[in-house]
């Protein structure tokens, strides 16, 4: 039992320190960012700043875009991080156990396998639009994830 708590309190101590290796600032006023790029690079209001007339569907649009940036750029690394090294310590705490080095690698694939989704979801969208969508009107397939809200 006192072999357990040697190993699994530094192993907790390590990755609850680490959570403050990746801050993420709460500020009190932060810019509202209107293309892909500077959403990707500064910490951006997720929820669009609506004008007099109320939120309308470009709002939403809006909101839909910050909270994929926010996931796929701000959330998901720092969780896949926290994820590998966890991996990490139970293939190193296994003791030549094959069901914990087993375990490991599973943890470690589908890590990478959820960032290689979350990173080429946009793409997929993107081809899959490409290919079955159409200009109609102002909606042209090319550029379909560029919106203007105006007010």
């Amino acid at each position: 039992m006192k072999k357990k708590i040697i190993i699994i309190l530094p192993l907790l101590l390590i990755i609850g320190f680490s959570l403050f290796l990746y801050p993420s600032l709460a500020n009190a006023q932060t810019p509202e960012c209107k293309d892909v790029m500077t959403k990707l690079t500064t910490n951006c209001r997720i929820v669009p700043v609506c004008g007099d007339k109320g939120c309308d569907l470009c709002a939403f649009f809006s909101l839909v875009v910050n909270i994929f940036a926010f996931i796929a750029f701000r959330l998901a690394p720092p969780v896949a991080g926290l994820l590998i090294v966890f991996a990490g310590a139970i293939f190193l705490t296994s003791g030549g156990s094959e069901e914990r080095v087993t375990q490991a690698k599973k943890i470690f694939i589908n890590v990478v396998i959820g960032l290689i989704f979350v990173f080429a979801s946009w793409l997929i969208v993107n081809s899959i639009i490409q290919v079955i969508g159409k200009s109609v009107g102002d909606f042209n397939p090319q550029s379909w994830w560029k919106f203007t809200c105006s007010g």
